[in-house]
């Protein structure tokens, strides 16, 4: 399928890798934590070696592997046939530990820490699998800059509805449901509802994904090769400095959130939405200004003053002490966050 359909059908498609990567970077150790109750630190184990140290090999193993695939339909778009399912599936699990409906009363119970520990690593495996293949079509498929420059829109539109989704309407469809199923089955119903937009979004991005015959027939590079082109280009290394940084705020921040709004200024979790709504309405707000910013000041000078405003604006929540306090503070705070997707950094890819 060609047209414009079939490039905002692509473009759909980041609204689920970053559905899927916000709502357990925001949640998950929230859940697991708090509703679940198992020992913290097992949950930062688990976390930081089946969800950390795991993204860091099967990122450029699913890489490898989809370069060397040859189907009848091409080495990217099986793994997203057969990912995303998985994916929903495994995404449901992850907010389903068998608990019997009730929350672990023995906080160091193993059993449901490799139950976190294990789903957590397969659902990180199939997500890698269809977004790393996912993300690898966009230059495969549209050539032409201007296409190329209709399609990031589309992506970027879809991937603020998916964040938006995750952060900002996870705790309402929670609150709903806990009151029916209880917490946890709270919990485990916006896992099959999200599951179901998320997937749903990379099965609809297959209406507009399409590979090209002579790339699918090249010869990959070897792995070893592959590996010493990566760490010997000064500028991609640059870029992924900075993009690390920026990630590993934001991940800090987004971890941060749910026992911030309950503990700190002792908001109902429904709340927290209005916390992320804050932040979408100056995000969006802002997007157009911040791209005239770029294209005048460069992509550099661009991400170093959204930087220095990011600091400056987050200085206030070291003395927020209610919701009006947070909700104004998040709304400097968005306003400095388009910036980023200007400048090429993107922290919704696993």
């Amino acid at each position: 399928m060609t047209g414009r359909f079939a490039k905002i059908a692509y473009g759909v498609g980041n609204l689920g890798q970053a559905l899927f990567f916000n709502t357990v970077q925001t949640f998950l150790i929230f859940f697991y934590t708090d509703t679940v109750r198992l020992d913290p630190g097992l949950v930062g184990l688990a976390f930081a070696i089946s969800y950390g140290v795991w993204n860091a090999i099967n990122d450029p193993l699913i890489g490898v592997l989809s370069d060397r695939t040859r189907t009848r339909w091409g080495r990217r778009i099986p793994y997203i046939v057969f990912g995303a399912p998985l994916t929903f599936l495994l995404f449901v699990l992850v907010w389903s530990p068998p608990l019997g409906g009730r929350p672990l009363t023995n906080p160091s119970h193993m059993g449901i820490f490799f139950y976190f520990a294990v789903v957590i690593a397969l659902f990180d495996l199939a997500y890698t699998a269809v977004s790393v293949t996912y993300t690898a079509l966009f230059p495969e498929a549209f050539e032409d800059l201007e296409e190329r420059t209709e399609v990031s829109i589309y992506r970027q539109v879809a991937a603020m509805i998916g964040t938006a989704l995750g952060l900002a309407i996870t705790p309402v469809i929670v609150g709903s449901l806990s009151e029916r199923f209880g917490e946890l089955g709270g919990w485990t119903g916006a896992g099959v509802i999200l599951g179901l937009v998320g997937g749903g979004a990379f099965g609809f991005s297959l209406l507009g994904s399409r590979e090209r015959k002579k790339l699918s027939e090249e010869e990959a590079l070897p792995f070893i090769a592959s590996f010493k082109e990566t760490f010997t280009n000064r500028s991609f290394l640059a870029f992924v400095g900075a993009n690390l940084m920026i990630c590993y705020i934001w991940s800090w921040l987004s971890a941060m959130v749910p026992f911030f709004t309950k503990y700190v200024i002792g908001a109902e979790e429904e709340q927290m939405s209005l916390i992320f709504i804050g932040m979408f309405v100056t995000s969006m707000a802002f997007y157009p200004l911040w791209r005239k910013i770029a294209l005048r000041l460069g992509s550099k000078r661009t991400l170093a003053l959204a930087v220095t405003l990011f600091v400056v604006f987050m200085l206030p929540v070291l003395f927020v002490a209610n919701l009006p306090q947070a909700f104004a503070t998040m709304l400097f705070v968005g306003a400095a966050t388009p910036a980023s997707r200007w400048c090429g950094i993107s922290c919704s890819a696993t």
